[in-house]
């Protein structure tokens, strides 16, 4: 029994296997170099009676062309000539659809641009993923449709390595990160904000709450305190026991290295959130109240040291 995927692949035996899997079976990088038109006839000879005029046109029925693919896998007589031939039907047709509709994405390029943007982030090269994201984003938004205008529908068709609904908070908060070098990424993350609440209106509370924090936030970062301001009051008004619009309204005067440092208006946002009976996750709040009352008095401590060597050189 593995006990995890490292002695999974830790054992001799299965990579044999998967080695032999991957030599025998088909891969992209085995189909890619194919022409159009070898493709098409190896279709043909294991059952696929399709044609390029055929492709496009059933192609217009779909946004997946592995969906596409199992439409072919329902429709003709499958006849395989070796042991995997059943993958060559699928992944042909993601290599057609690129080849033969190049203005129309599908659901598996965009998945393949999403995950490339991944590989970006695990290499620490946050703004290449931003911007890989970000088309990501566009395509996506051309594949919501009156039918398919929430996340779960869009991920019920998707079927991505990643479901979307996690994807557009790790873009939200990589956004996040990429603004620390480059602004630029700040003011990407206040439209993609926007647009993605627009996009998708009816998401539960707690990641709509998110969204708009991480508007307000970025807004502050590019120096709009008052359009920050603005957005973290409506963000309160909104759900006025929602702990979590308060905490990070209160952060931007203390927590950060480059915060104004006004622990008083601070300190006032969060004794607001305590005002509230129903407020929810009250704990965090007097967490973040007792830390922040703490630096204060270290502040406090620091700067009549600091008083005293003057007086003292004087």
């Amino acid at each position: 029994m593995y006990r995890n995927m490292d002695d999974l692949f830790s054992d001799p035996d299965f990579r044999r296997r998967l080695l032999k899997r991957i030599e025998e079976g088909w891969t992209f990088e085995k189909i890619e170099p194919m022409s159009t038109a070898k493709i098409f006839a190896r279709l043909n000879r294991l059952g696929v009676a399709v044609t390029p005029e055929d492709f496009r046109q059933a192609a217009q029925r779909h946004d997946s062309a592995a969906r596409l693919a199992d439409e072919w896998y329902a429709r003709y007589t499958f006849r395989p000539e070796g042991r995997y031939d059943e993958d060559f039907v699928w992944m042909a047709a993601i290599v057609l659809w690129k080849r033969l509709l190049p203005d129309r994405v599908c659901f598996e390029q965009i998945n393949e641009r999403m995950q490339a943007g991944y590989d970006l982030v695990e290499a620490r090269r946050i703004a290449e993923a931003c911007d890989a994201w970000w088309q990501v984003w566009e395509w996506l938004k051309e594949k919501v449709t009156p039918e398919r205008n929430t996340l779960e529908a869009l991920d019920e068709d998707f079927r991505g390595t990643q479901a979307v609904f996690n994807w557009c908070q790790d873009f939200e908060q990589e956004l996040d990160n990429a603004g620390i070098d480059d602004p630029r990424y700040h003011r990407l993350r206040t439209r993609y904000c926007q647009e993605f609440l627009a996009t998708f209106p009816d998401v539960e509370w707690l990641m709509r709450g998110n969204f708009l924090r991480a508007e307000a936030e970025s807004f502050w970062r590019l120096g709009e305190v008052e359009t920050a301001e603005a957005r973290f009051k409506a963000l309160i008004e909104a759900n006025p026991d929602w702990a979590w619009g308060y905490i990070n309204w209160s952060d931007m005067y203390w927590l950060f290295r480059d915060s104004p440092k006004d622990y008083e208006r601070a300190e006032a946002i969060l004794r607001r959130a305590l005002e509230r009976p129903g407020l929810e996750d009250r704990e965090d709040v007097l967490g973040r109240l007792e830390s922040l009352r703490a630096e204060r008095a270290q502040a406090g401590e620091g700067k009549r040291r600091q008083q005293r060597r003057k007086r003292h050189r004087r």
